[in-house]
């Protein structure tokens, strides 16, 4: 066998791109033991060996650096709390500027560049969710709320249901909220898991301007992808507008009693803590205490949860693949299903597409729904 080379300029540049995330790691193995893919499908992704290769200086080009859905599940149970995601997303950056990456995420990328849009659809479509609403064209005149309501959600009639929701409850609260409609652009959180840089660059200068056009003074988001993106990706390029998922919004209303839930839901719920929610974003109690305020509802918990919640399988840019073996969405849903809940709450659009399949797939009887979906039904508005 040929021995591998140590390259020091690569070292170095991991080392740039990722703060050094490699550095304080032993090899314990944690994170490998702990990686719920690699749980589910022996032998198929190994963080450990990964981070590794970063502290070596050797390159990593094994097709399994792109089934990472960089949950951070493995940074969680980390000792050492290393980064794990951010040497993923390392490697990923240097194997985009070689031009390596998978040739669908080449097709992904052109898609956006062409029509702002990774999703089945077109840029003069995006509004078509907001029929019948009267919601303000912020592209056109000046809203105090931006509603960015993201690509997967514009385009998918399921989840349309859960931005027709918002925008109820919105208005509801007495919120001067609109949304960007066909100027509205991809968030970026493909881009960015695919590491290419140079084009996150434009795309997030170019959707700033548009932001700062609207004269908005917060920006409320759907996915929990997009609301990490404009909370901690964004700023770095010059966003100062103030961005939330809607999570966080709607629970101040209530808070404040610009929102009281009177009507009930009856029935038994089981939440599941998106990924980027809850670990990057550290939202966790928000969605629980929104629940807690709706007639009817009883909470009971799912094993996993919070820091420990199971990934749906589609973080890391991972929706656009086709990744064979055991799904983590159907051991997510029988998790659900154990708990003997009628409802599984999973605030994030990502979530609610995998869920649903896995429910149908596995034959169980779930409902899958947004918080959203749950606050407008007890408000009694419309859908």
């Amino acid at each position: 066998m040929k021995a591998k080379l140590v390259d020091i300029e690569l070292m170095e540049r991991l080392a740039e791109l990722t703060s050094a995330a490699a550095d304080y790691c032993y090899q314990c193995g944690t994170c490998t033991g702990s990686c719920p893919f690699n749980l589910l499908n022996p032998s198929t992704l190994n963080p450990r060996k990964i981070v590794r290769s970063a502290q070596l200086g050797l390159m990593y080009e094994d097709p399994s650096l792109w089934y990472c859905s960089t949950c951070g599940l493995c940074e969680a149970k980390c000792p050492w709390s290393i980064k794990i995601p951010d040497v993923v997303r390392g490697y990923r950056q240097i194997a985009s500027e070689k031009r390596k990456t998978p040739s669908k995420f080449e097709e992904i990328l052109w898609m956006i560049y062409e029509d702002g849009t990774a999703f089945p659809g077109s840029s003069t479509e995006r509004a078509a969710w907001t029929e019948g609403l009267n919601i303000k064209d912020a592209s056109k005149q000046k809203v105090q709320v931006l509603l960015y309501a993201g690509c997967a959600v514009s385009f998918d009639k399921r989840l349309q249901k859960i931005a027709r929701s918002l925008s109820s409850v919105l208005s509801i609260a007495g919120v001067d909220f609109g949304i960007l409609g066909r100027e509205e652009r991809c968030c970026g959180d493909v881009v960015y898991n695919i590491g290419e840089d140079a084009f996150l660059e434009e795309l997030t200068t170019e959707n700033i301007k548009r932001f700062n056009k609207s004269g908005a003074e917060a920006i409320i988001t759907i996915s929990p992808h997009s609301a990490h993106m404009f909370k901690k990706i964004y700023p770095k390029y010059g966003l100062q507008i103030p961005a939330f998922h809607y999570i966080e919004f709607l629970n101040e209303l209530i808070e404040n009693g610009k929102l009281k839930m009177d009507k009930p839901v009856d029935g038994e719920v089981t939440i599941h803590d998106p990924c980027y929610l809850g670990r990057y974003l550290k939202i966790y109690e928000e969605p629980r205490k929104i629940l807690s305020t709706i007639p009817g509802l009883k909470i009971v918990e799912m094993n996993d949860v919070k820091e420990n919640a199971v990934c749906c399988g589609s973080g890391g840019g991972r929706h656009f693949l086709e990744i064979h073996g055991e799904r983590l969405s159907h051991y997510r849903v029988m998790q659900a299903a154990e708990t003997g809940a009628s409802i599984v709450v999973a605030p994030c659009p990502f979530c609610i597409q995998n869920f649903e399949d896995s429910v149908k797939t596995k034959r169980l009887s779930l409902n899958v729904k947004d918080v959203v979906e749950l606050v407008n039904q007890s408000l009694g508005g419309v859908v």
